[in-house]
């Protein structure tokens, strides 16, 4: 039986290998901007947290509704393209239909005008007119449906899009929840990447700080053993929840893995980020995690250190993880810059 259960963890572990590969070559093939490579990036960070049949099942509920705003999106713009090439046909017909009405108007009164040159009385001339007047009546008329289709074609066109901006809009909203991780509803590392990149370049534009934390909570190995993992994906969420109470609109957290969170302080120094950290540390003593009847104190060790214009977000990310190791060997539950 042991051999079999590590067989079957190895074969897992190298499937989940295998999908990680195949992800990781469908997102280098796939363009910059584009729905596929949002879901494929929210799938690789899924994969590089520990699997877990909740993740798991959030990110296909996920992808099913992105996958189902595709399918309408899709289905409406060939419908909208459809009915485009239908108006377009019949108003290039009705154009073409006045043009020969034009041709034959033009010839008709070129032939009026040679027989008013032969007219000998007035008795001879209403004839020649009814027959200008009707003439003219009948391209008066066509003209004005014309004027009409084209009318209604400009209204049909400005509806179509803007029924699919708003299509593409709830399918781009779709599409960015798989950048969220599915557990605590926080962004996950590759939306963290990319929320570092913008407001780095948002800071050095103003040269405002930055400020970025990094903390772990502590002891969390000891709650999953003794109450088990869905008790300690509880927690997680707790102190998410909590944290969000301690945020400013500005700020952005993220799940950066297992037990990790980091949160981004645009506008804000160091000092003030370490003290941001410690009141976090002092709601969650007030804000007690509940398993049952069992009061549960959640603590963390944070690394709280400058974001640097010249450097990226894995520089910065390093630094506050090598300042909150010192937090943790100077005995848990501290913040310490670096």
């Amino acid at each position: 039986f042991r051999l079999a259960a590590a067989e079957q963890e190895q074969m897992r572990q190298s499937l989940a290998s295998l999908m990680r590969l195949l992800l990781e070559n469908i997102r280098l093939l796939t363009p910059e901007e584009g729905w596929l490579r949002g879901q494929v990036e929210g799938l690789l960070a899924t994969m590089q947290t520990p699997l877990r049949l909740r993740n798991l099942d959030e990110m296909e509920r996920r992808l099913r509704e992105v996958i189902q705003h595709q399918e309408i999106a899709h289905r409406q713009s060939l419908e909208a393209r459809d009915e485009m090439k239908h108006l377009l046909t019949t108003f290039i017909t009705s154009l073409a239909r006045i043009n020969d009405h034009s041709s034959e108007f033009q010839k008709e009164i070129e032939q009026c005008v040679d027989e008013v040159k032969g007219v000998k009385s007035v008795d001879e001339l209403e004839p020649l007119l009814c027959h200008v007047i009707d003439a003219t009546r009948k391209m008066s008329e066509d003209a004005s449906q014309a004027h009409t289709q084209l009318t209604m074609m400009q209204e049909k066109v400005v509806a179509t899009e803007r029924a699919l901006v708003q299509l593409y809009e709830e399918l781009d909203h779709a599409s960015m929840l798989a950048r969220h991780d599915p557990l605590t509803e926080t962004l996950n590392r590759k939306g963290l990447e990319e929320a570092l990149g913008r407001e780095i370049a948002r800071c050095r534009r103003q040269e405002s700080p930055l400020s970025l934390a990094l903390l772990d909570i502590d002891d969390f190995k000891r709650i999953n053993d003794r109450l088990g993992h869905d008790t300690g994906d509880k927690a997680l969420v707790h102190l998410a929840n909590v944290a969000r109470q301690c945020m400013r609109p500005s700020d952005v957290l993220a799940r950066y893995g297992g037990e990790e969170f980091v949160i981004l302080m645009p506008d804000t120094p160091i000092e003030n980020g370490i003290e941001v950290m410690v009141r976090l540390q002092r709601e969650l003593t007030k804000a007690f995690f509940l398993s049952g009847n069992e009061r549960i104190l959640i603590t963390f060790s944070a690394g709280v250190t400058p974001v640097r214009f010249e450097e990226n977000g894995s520089e910065a990310i390093n630094r506050a993880d090598r300042a909150m190791y010192l937090a943790k060997r100077a005995g848990k539950n501290r913040v310490v810059g670096g």
